[in-house]
């Protein structure tokens, strides 16, 4: 029956031979960190004030659910553990309608909803 045993090479000290073969690989590569800017042209770019509010990803997320589920007639998206009322929703969506933060597409539907038509 063979017995097998470990490998202790990975346990070993770091030689003489390693350490140096490690500062020589490690002084080579020096010279390849530099700045950004020495590598490629840097602008700068002024961001003036927005006039009209922006609104995030999952806050534009949440008018398209509640646009979706007014078309539908009820709310199924709950934010934090809580439904919210068709008039919460309602209220939402003319938010998201009156900055223009809901696709054109959802925006003509919405419209035609809150008109009647």
């Amino acid at each position: 029956m063979a017995i097998i045993l470990p490998d202790n090479r990975s346990l070993a000290l770091p030689t003489r031979r390693g350490v140096l073969l490690g500062l020589t690989a490690s002084l080579l590569s020096a010279p390849a960190i530099v700045r950004m800017s020495n590598i490629m042209p840097v602008r700068r770019v002024l961001i003036t004030e927005v006039e009209r509010p922006q609104e995030g990803f999952v806050r534009r997320l949440w008018f398209d659910a509640c646009a979706s589920g007014l078309l539908q007639g009820r709310i199924t998206v709950a934010i934090n553990g809580r439904y919210p009322t068709l008039g919460e929703a309602e209220r939402t969506v003319r938010y998201a309608l009156n900055h223009g933060f809901l696709s054109p597409r959802r925006t003509e539907e919405i419209r035609l909803l809150f008109t009647g038509g």
